[in-house]
């Protein structure tokens, strides 16, 4: 389905309001400077400066500092809103500032400064609140104090401070100065959420005019005066080590200055991008077999295959599973694999490095600060003050620019060029180069008793880990918590569960792993929902009512699940090979259901995915227009995965090397996507990665409505289409 959409209306929808921008300082070159620390803390004193998150100047301009990294998950609206709530201010005053990589701006639950996990706006929802709620009670009281009235007769709305017993009102810019000469509470109290008046509206974004007219500055638009440009060369495969490169040659291409090694490979840097390629190709490079140079796609599936049937570490044993299985009237089994998964930004890798003697200066479009700070610390030998961090807009990241890989890259490059540098990675070196997510192979083994109702639930997961690399104290007896995340805390009534995880060690699978947009999520929402699917029809119920039987201790999950197939027409009038799909599922303390509208062609095995429909339920949608933002990109993110998507190998490496062998979902087989909100009034959740998941399940599901084929490995391509369809015809599916 096409959608037209005029480029009058795409603007129209994007634009800010009047007078709302986000400010950001920028140095001659344009980059993004951040705040110092103890100004954002309050040590201007022209300004009202209650704390780190705002100051309100005496011309009325309020600034409010964002600690997370835009990644166009709209975080420098959305959090903003939250302090300017609290403090009444007036939004058309309000501009947005990056925080600096301080101690005041660090994530109240992690201790680190970090944009990650969909946790933005739950995490820091209530510290806003009061850094807002702290500032209106310091300027109604300094304006009670002006009047000589009572604070208890005096109240805060849209920048102003009113009297209403004498009709008297102050601005906040004329109160700034005095307000600044006033304690601060520690502990304020909050305004009742049902006195919100600017959450749960949704103004234009900040970040939408610079975006749309071009000024936005990202960390590949980055110009320092006297930078080199940088461009690398890697080992072809995992384990590879350099014989033999041409430096020479590469030095005598016209602007090259310098040929340096750095820890992950070699760097030609240049007066320009062009002289730095054309050096690169001079070097003709020449390596060694890798570690594990019959490394390719066959291996993959035979290492996780194999792995399946070992024993591996029991995550939980609810109930008795065995004991109820032996009883059931009818039990179920069925394998599915999932492949590595490259994070395909549209911005390549990236960043630009000013090492001197005394401090060293980044521009990068990364969202881990704190480890950004702590591993420039380590490079350089500097200590933390003399590190000056400028976070750009990112984009893309899906969990990609959590690693500060490539700031390291580029912080030993410049050390080793003695100049300014800015290294930009290739599409190719993106792809060879990523932190994937992790091939999942999974059984499931489950029992239905005369009623149809489950028995019992066995799970077993063979994958790489990848929190045994970033974060290894997280993981529990040789369990990655991510492989197991939504299945010993589904929101099913699974009473008796067993679950197992065999951890496949990097001597097995050398592929760097990392996180990917919504983690483990992807690959166990795709394994319990198509086998809730597989479940339903063997008990002959509707996939929606049995899903309902079993979701009696999750309330909210029914409410999203009813909704979106209300909303969606359930079970609709099914034609040929075409059918709805539904799923649900619960990931950062969220829920969401969704029912995709399927067609199989039989023919030639395509698969059109004409519209989702979608329920969430996070709390309280703080800018209900982002929530559907994030929910519809996690939804076609997670269709493009399903459908296209999955990382190559041959020869000890990847093969994949760019969009032409790691197709993406296209705008014209974009389905229209309709994202309702569920209001429950609990408490605020992320939506950055829940549309991700259950996107893949709901087309599965809706495949085998249509054609009567299950597909249980993915991506889903019409030659694995053709396949199923062939297996059916000979009885063999």
């Amino acid at each position: 389905m096409t959608v037209s959409i005029s480029r009058r209306h795409f603007i129209k929808g994007l634009l800010g309001a009047a007078g709302l921008t986000l400010a950001a300082g920028q140095d001659a070159a344009g980059a993004i400077l951040v705040q110092k620390a103890q100004q954002a803390a309050g040590g201007r004193t022209n300004c009202f400066a209650p704390n780190a998150w705002l100051n309100i100047s005496p011309d009325e301009t309020i600034t409010i500092y964002c600690s997370q990294c835009e990644l166009g998950q709209g975080v420098v609206t959305s959090l903003p809103m939250v302090v300017a709530e609290e403090l009444e201010a007036d939004w058309n005053m309000v501009r947005v500032k990056q925080a600096p990589v301080a101690e005041p701006y660090k994530d109240p639950v992690w201790d680190s400064q970090v944009t990650a996990g969909s946790a933005s706006a739950s995490h820091f929802f209530t510290i806003l609140r009061k850094a807002g709620a702290a500032a209106r009670l310091v300027l109604v009281e300094a304006a009670a104090m002006r009047w000589g009235v009572p604070v208890s007769q005096c109240r805060a709305s849209k920048g102003m401070v009113l009297h209403p017993g004498t009709g008297r009102s102050i601005s906040y810019g004329r109160l700034a100065l005095a307000a600044a000469r006033l304690p601060v509470a520690q502990d304020p109290a909050l305004k009742d959420e049902k006195d919100f008046t600017l959450l749960g509206t949704s103004p234009k974004r900040i970040d939408a005019l610079s975006k749309v007219n071009g000024t936005a500055v990202y960390g590949i638009d980055v110009k320092i005066p006297g930078m080199l440009y940088a461009v690398s060369v890697r080992p072809p495969a995992y384990g590879a080590k350099l014989k033999s490169l041409d430096k020479k040659a590469a030095l005598s291409v016209k602007g090259v200055r310098r040929v340096v090694e750095f820890d992950r490979g070699i760097a030609v840097c240049a007066d320009s991008i062009h002289a730095a390629v054309k050096g690169k190709k001079a070097l003709a490079p020449a390596w060694s077999k890798g570690k594990v140079p019959d490394w390719n796609n066959q291996a993959v599936f035979k290492v996780l295959r194999d792995d399946l049937n070992t024993r591996g570490k029991v995550k939980t044993n609810r109930g008795s599973p065995e004991e109820r299985l032996k009883k059931s009237a009818q039990v179920l089994e069925a394998c599915y694999f999932l492949p590595y998964l490259a994070h395909a930004a549209m911005e390549p890798m990236n960043c630009t490095v000013h090492v001197q003697k005394e401090r060293c200066t980044i521009w990068a479009p990364c969202q881990n600060q704190g480890d950004m700070l702590a591993m420039a610390v380590e490079e350089t030998g500097l200590p933390p003050e003399r590190i000056e961090i400028n976070v750009t807009f990112i984009g893309g990241s899906f969990g990609r620019r959590y690693e500060v890989d490539f700031v390291r890259d580029a912080i030993q490059i410049a050390k080793a060029a003695k100049r300014p540098v800015k290294h930009i990675w290739s599409r190719e070196e993106d792809f060879k180069h990523d932190f994937y997510r992790p091939a999942n192979c999974a059984r499931i083994v489950a029992g239905l008793d005369e009623k149809g109702r489950i028995t019992a639930w066995k799970h077993k997961v063979a994958a790489p880990s990848v929190y045994s690399r970033i974060a290894p104290s997280l993981l529990e007896d040789g369990i990655d918590p991510s492989a197991v995340e939504s299945i010993h805390n589904s929101a099913y009534d699974f009473d008796n569960l067993h679950l197992e995880y065999v951890w496949i060690q990097e001597d097995q699978a050398p592929v760097p792993r990392g996180f990917w947009r919504s983690v483990g999520n992807s690959h166990n929402c795709f394994t319990i929902e198509s086998f809730m699917d597989e479940l339903a029809w063997k008990a002959g119920k509707d996939p929606l009512k049995f899903r309902l039987e079993h979701l009696k201790n999750s309330p909210r999950a029914k409410v999203v699940l009813e909704k979106a197939a209300r909303m969606a027409g359930w079970p609709g009038k099914a034609t040929r090979n075409r059918a709805l799909g539904i799923a649900q599922h619960y990931l950062v303390y969220t829920y969401l259901a969704m029912v995709a509208d399927v067609s199989v062609d039989t023919r030639t095995g395509a698969i059109m995915v004409h519209r989702v429909v979608c329920a969430v339920d996070c709390g309280r949608a703080l800018h209900p227009e982002i929530v559907r933002q994030q929910v519809e990109g996690g939804i076609l993110f997670g269709l493009s995965a399903a459908l296209k998507e999955e990382v190559e190998f041959a020869d000890g490496g990847v093969s994949t090397a760019n969009f032409d062998d790691y197709p993406i979902l296209t705008m014209s087989e974009t389905p229209s996507v309709d994202v309702h909100i569920v209001e429950s009034g609990e408490r605020v959740t992320g939506v950055g990665e829940v549309g991700t998941a259950p996107i893949a399940p709901a087309v599965a599901n809706a495949i085998y409505a249509a054609a009567d084929i299950r597909l249980r490995t993915l991506p889903i391509t019409p030659s694995r289409v053709l396949h199923a369809l062939g297996q059916k015809s000979t009885g063999k599916s």
